[in-house]
């Protein structure tokens, strides 16, 4: 069995800070930690926020609606926030999402791979919407890649008359 660091090799830990209101409307913080990673295969997951609504409900105390949902890879109906940490050598299957992505890189370098081969390198500060297409990430370097996403939920994208669904698994070889 394998154990999930409370940290990422060569990565700081990531701190969520979560506001709220006072009954009388005054701004406070309400949560302020650190989010330990979670092994999630080729690549560990830090789940920083979930709603299950779009607009989101700001109103009464915050729940952390995160805990509710760890198995799942996005929010149907609302949204999705994590930082990804993928180690050298790491990545991911081919996939798509019924989703819009909106990613960020903020340390090391990634590469996304289109299921056509099509590879497109990215670096720290670069980001990439990704509009449910099947891809791939992988990283080609010897040291840590961390990326955010924002995930929202989109409708599926259409090639003629059929709908593209959501997968996960490595392309036909047609």
């Amino acid at each position: 069995m394998s154990t999930t660091p409370s940290t990422t090799p060569g990565l700081p830990q990531v701190r969520r800070v979560v506001t709220g209101h006072t009954p009388e409307g005054k701004a406070i913080v309400v949560e302020d930690g650190t989010i330990a990673p979670r092994d999630r295969g080729m690549s560990q997951f830090i789940d920083l926020g979930w709603t299950t609504d779009c607009p989101a409900n700001n109103n009464g105390e915050f729940t952390d609606e995160v805990k509710d949902h760890v198995a799942d890879i996005y929010s149907e109906t609302g949204s999705s926030f994590r930082a990804v940490d993928v180690p050298p050598g790491g990545g991911s299957i081919f996939h798509r999402t019924v989703t819009i992505d909106y990613g960020i890189v903020h340390s090391g370098k990634i590469t996304c791979i289109l299921d056509d081969g099509e590879r497109v390198y990215l670096n720290a500060g670069d980001v990439i919407l990704q509009r449910g297409t099947i891809h791939k990430w992988a990283n080609e370097t010897d040291e840590w890649t961390r990326m955010y996403f924002v995930m929202l939920p989109s409708t599926k994208v259409k090639v003629g008359e059929r709908e593209l669904e959501q997968e996960f698994h490595p392309p036909s070889t047609a």
